[in-house]
């Protein structure tokens, strides 16, 4: 159990374990403590060498994007119902676990000890149930808060010499069948396409999706390193941890691009960016908002686009409104494509899809970039068909779903 009230939390950047302080009192201020903290910002935005104390009316956006939400705060909630979750509560929860390089502990409170390990080809063979599943959220709460989104999932360690939990293990909701295999089976076509994407696995039954972090480098002489991370949202100065809210749903495209070219973004950024764009288009992933891009980075003139994340077929699932009418289909993008108060959500047409990669991503060629992935696509969904681990009904949905995306490559 923590404090009834949480005022300050030392912050680590890093290696840096006394980086800064966080405070909370009318507003949020966080006041840089060490000058090698100078080398290492807690935000790309929030640089020490611009001032060393910044202050907000809410949590500054790099520590918000980690916050738990979703099933696991949900879970957080039901296992500690007396616990308050105040977001300084919740950050002293995720210690030094969260996804990025930062990590948050309470002045003079003893460290928590280090949950047991559990190897990957241990959790491929885990028989799935949701109590099962309940099972590895309780022993791995100390150490898997630290990660957002509405999934159930959790992050668990998988080595003792490691640290830090580096496996994100995600499961599917009563709500959503087959969301891991629909994931695995996307991220397959993604990294077929010679997209970048974190390493993955499906468990044996197929219910649970197995990740490794990609913001963490294991060196060759066994040391660990941590890449700062924020995600699009974050960058951009948004809360969107609301569950009421939607946020993380409004704008576009095209404001991203902008974004990465006012953060100095190399070429070849915006060509990968373009590149999971059109993946999610032709793969109908309705769920690509602002939380679900991000960047990765050393330092502010060291920064590039995280490999792509959370990336599922939307459109096989139902979902049922709020006024109990009928159920609906996700039949749009979770943003527009281009920036503009009279755009739609709507799907982009092949030619609005290539002109925005050549006038807002600088690509010569975005013609191969679909052919690419239509092809890695057709050849995911033929070794799909030796799976076991993937259900016939789930396999044949995706392949209907998918049809759409591979016009995209048909001639004309």
């Amino acid at each position: 159990m923590l404090p009834d009230r949480i005022p300050l939390l030392e912050v680590a950047i890093g290696d840096n374990l006394s980086a800064g302080q966080l405070l909370r009192k009318s507003i949020y201020e966080f006041r840089y403590l060490c000058p090698a903290a100078q080398q290492s910002s807690v935000a790309l935005l929030m640089p020490a060498s611009t001032q060393l104390t910044w202050q907000d009316g809410d949590l500054f956006p790099s520590m918000d994007q980690n916050l738990p939400e979703g099933d696991l705060f949900m879970r957080i909630r039901s296992l500690f119902p007396k616990q308050p979750t105040t977001p300084m509560h919740l950050l002293a929860l995720i210690g030094e676990n969260g996804i990025g390089r930062l990590g948050y502990r309470l002045p003079e409170h003893p460290s928590r000890p280090p949950a047991p390990p559990i190897s990957k080809a241990e959790l491929l063979q885990l028989p799935f149930s949701p109590q099962v599943f309940t099972e590895l959220i309780r022993a791995y709460l100390s150490t898997g808060a630290g990660i957002a989104g509405m999934q159930p999932k959790i992050m668990v360690p998988d080595r003792a010499t490691v640290p830090i939990p580096s496996l994100i293990v995600k499961a599917a909701g009563t709500s959503y069948p087959g969301l891991a295999a629909n994931e695995y089976l996307c991220l397959s076509a993604a990294q077929q396409a010679g997209i970048k994407t974190p390493e993955f696995a499906l468990s044996n039954d197929g219910q649970l999706l197995v990740l490794d972090r990609f913001d963490v480098i294991e060196q060759h002489d066994g040391r660990i390193e941590r890449l700062g991370f924020e995600d699009i949202a974050a960058l951009a100065g948004l809360r969107v941890r609301d569950t009421l809210s939607d946020r993380k749903y409004q704008g576009s495209y095209q404001a991203i691009v902008e974004l990465l070219k006012q953060l100095q973004l190399s070429r070849e950024n915006l060509h990968r960016f373009f590149e999971q764009l059109a993946f999610s288009v032709m793969v109908r992933n309705g769920d690509a908002h602002l939380k679900n891009f991000g960047l990765l980075y050393r330092s502010a003139s060291d920064a590039w686009l995280a490999p792509m994340f959370d990336v599922v077929t939307t459109t096989i699932y139902r979902y049922t409104r709020f006024d109990g009418g009928p159920e609906l289909e996700d039949r749009t993008m979770a943003l527009k494509l281009f920036r503009g108060r009279h755009q739609t959500k709507a799907y982009p047409t092949k030619e609005e899809l290539l002109a925005f990669a050549r006038r807002h991503c600088d690509v010569a060629k975005p013609e191969i970039v679909i052919q690419r992935i239509a092809q890695a696509m057709l050849e995911t969904l033929e070794h799909a068909n030796n799976d076991e681990r993937i259900p016939s009904p789930l396999r044949a949905a995706i392949s209907t779903a998918w049809e759409a995306g591979l016009e995209y490559a048909s001639p004309g």
